[in-house]
Order: C-alpha cells, then sequence, then structure tokens
C-alpha cells in the first residue's frame, strides 16, 4: 500500500471518528433534518428506530400535509361555489328592477344575508348623499393600489375606507375588502364589499363573479332612472 492510500484511510478514519463522535453528542440530529435520514441506510438493531420508521414518519407527515391543504381547498371552493349561488340570485333579481335605488337596496340586502357589507359609490350627484363617490380619491387610490386590473383585495386603511365609501359608513377595521370599477356610459363608480373575517377577501382570489355582477351593474346604471317621476 503506498503512503498516499494509508494518509487517504487515515484521513477517512478521522473524519469517519469525527461525525461519530458529533452524532453520540447530538442523537436528534436526523429528526431535525428528516431529508438527510431519508438518504441513509443504517442498521436495525433492537430497540432502536430503523430508517424505515424514520421513513414511513416522514411519509405520514407529508401525506397528512397534503390532506389538511387538499381539506382548505375544497373549503375554499365550496364557500366559492355557494357565493357564487347567492350572486347569480342576485343578478336575476336586480334585472327585474325599474329604479336603480332598488338595485342597490338588493345588493345590500343580498350581501348582508351572507355576511358581508356591501358599498356602492356612483360619481353623479345622487338625491341621496350616501352613495356619492369622491372621484379624486379613487382615481388615486386605484392608480395605488389597483394598477389598471380588474379589482383590489385585501385589508384597508382607515383613511382608505372613509375616502372611497363616505365619513359616515359603518366598515369593520380588521376585515377585508374587495373593491372593483364600475363604468358606464352615465357615470363611474366602484362596487365594494366587505368581511368582518380579515382573511376572507385575499389578494389570490378569483373574482370572476363579482366581475360579472359588476358587469350587470354598469349596465342597470345606464338604463334605470335614480327613481321613478
Amino acid at each position: 500500500m503506498s503512503s498516499t492510500d494509508i494518509e487517504i484511510e487515515e484521513s477517512d478514519a478521522l473524519t469517519a471518528e469525527v461525525v461519530a463522535e458529533y452524532l453520540r453528542h447530538h442523537p436528534d440530529f436526523f429528526i431535525h433534518r428528516p431529508e438527510l435520514a431519508e438518504r441513509l441506510t443504517l442498521p436495525q438493531e433492537p430497540g432502536a428506530v430503523s430508517l424505515a420508521h424514520i421513513q414511513m414518519r416522514r411519509q405520514r407527515q407529508r401525506i397528512e400535509s397534503l390532506e389538511e391543504e387538499i381539506t382548505a381547498l375544497m373549503s375554499l371552493a365550496a364557500g366559492n361555489d355557494r357565493t357564487f349561488q347567492h350572486f347569480m340570485m342576485l343578478q336575476e333579481d336586480i334585472l327585474r328592477c325599474d329604479e336603480l335605488s332598488e338595485v342597490i337596496r338588493l345588493v345590500e340586502q343580498k350581501a348582508a344575508d351572507i355576511n358581508l357589507k356591501a358599498y356602492i359609490r356612483l360619481s353623479a350627484p345622487l338625491s341621496v348623499s350616501q352613495y356619492q363617490l369622491d372621484m379624486d380619491y379613487w382615481h388615486n387610490f386605484s392608480r395605488s393600489y389597483i394598477h389598471g386590473g380588474q379589482a383590489y383585495l385585501g385589508r384597508m386603511r382607515k383613511i382608505d375606507r372613509v375616502g372611497l365609501f363616505g365619513p359616515q359608513s359603518v366598515s369593520p377595521e380588521f376585515g377585508s375588502y374587495v373593491v372593483l370599477p364600475l363604468t358606464s356610459r352615465k357615470m363611474n363608480g366602484i362596487l365594494a364589499f366587505s368581511s368582518e373575517d380579515g382573511g376572507h377577501f385575499q389578494p389570490s382570489m378569483d373574482t370572476l363573479f363579482l366581475s360579472h355582477l359588476g358587469v350587470v351593474l354598469s349596465h342597470l346604471i345606464d338604463i334605470l332612472p335614480w327613481k321613478r317621476s
């Protein structure tokens, strides 16, 4: 055996001894590094936890994590489906209205039925000032938070809630919001909903059904009077 081979064997032995000594003083090393344990082959001894058991425990943890994710997704899908059904029925109801004030009342009532609060604010002067939208504030908010997108979702500062919904509006301080633009030939505006649940409206949510409601509302704003004379 050459001197080089002897040096390599001594180096390997020293390294192995250092590792073994470290593991003796840190018996939980692989518990906190399961990805390393999966790559090892260990002899099974009486009373010891085998590699197979470690790998099985790791797999069970992965399965439990996936099951939790699937349950959460199913719950979200079920919630979205219920919300979709509610808003589909709402669209049928508001298409039968003869007055814009009645449309807004129905939207507010349907939102309350599903534990939300609705806000419709319009740019043109109305006989009811609470529905008046400050267009300057809306333009600033839209440029800052929507950036040409379809909607804003998430929490809102008090200054933004007051600026968009008015100082007299009641809006949850720690809730979540969705705000969509309304665009018609007659006037512009916003459609918004809030929830007391701070996690109800999140940026990752799909707003397809709300966007469709916004299109229907914009059409009704064009064709309906505020009140029939």
